[in-house]
């Protein structure tokens, strides 16, 4: 018998952080996320073979925001029709964002490991 049915799941509840480069009235953009699923890695990796040794990739990165930032309402921050518009953004932002939303840690604290 599988214990599946008896493992008790902490919610690991949504996180947020604010973009200061990236401004909405004046104030940094915040970001809600919650954590990577299984079925989300899955379905980034379905499109983008290995796409975690491909972090890098700024294609991968955008779809990574693209798919998980959301407001204080749930809802997407972003859609697939504002790809064009990372293209002018500073790529380091872009790669701490889509960083953070994978790991839900830091450039940072991934450097120290």
């Amino acid at each position: 018998m599988s214990i599946v049915s008896q493992i008790e799941v902490a919610d690991a509840g949504i996180n947020s952080l604010e973009i200061p480069e990236w401004l909405v009235n004046g104030q940094p953009l915040k970001v809600n996320f919650y954590p990577m699923t299984v079925s989300e890695h899955r379905k980034i990796n379905k499109r983008y073979p290995n796409f975690m040794e491909n972090l890098l990739d700024a294609e991968i990165q955008v779809h990574i925001i693209i798919m998980k930032a959301i407001d204080d309402k749930g809802d997407n921050l972003f859609d697939f029709g504002d790809k064009a518009w990372f293209d002018n953004r500073d790529p380091m932002v872009v790669m701490r964002l889509a960083s953070r939303l994978v790991t839900s840690k830091s450039v940072e604290e991934l450097e120290k490991n």
